[in-house]
């Protein structure tokens, strides 16, 4: 896992949303997931999308990921946005 690449597929304003995308979703699928904290930055950073919490994938199960935690927003589970496009 160290030399995987990691993907952000998922972001939200609320950090108890980004950890039940990890407990209730990701996780149960046995797919490893990681949050990034950009809610704390002391600069503006408009290029890195500061201000959320992102989940962050290993690469080779972001379609996976990324599919799973579009249905969880569709049926209203999490709050959050999917970052990168569902097939």
């Amino acid at each position: 896992m160290a030399d995987e690449e990691l993907v952000e597929v998922f972001r939200t304003r609320d950090e108890l949303a980004a950890q039940a995308a990890i407990d209730e979703v990701l996780q149960p699928m046995g797919i490893d997931a990681y949050v990034h904290n950009r809610v704390s930055h002391a600069l503006p950073a408009p290029a890195s999308m500061s201000g959320a919490y992102f989940i962050a994938v290993p690469s080779a199960r972001v379609e996976e990921a990324a599919a799973a935690l579009h249905e969880a927003v569709t049926d209203g589970a999490i709050d959050g946005e999917v970052t990168i496009g569902v097939a």
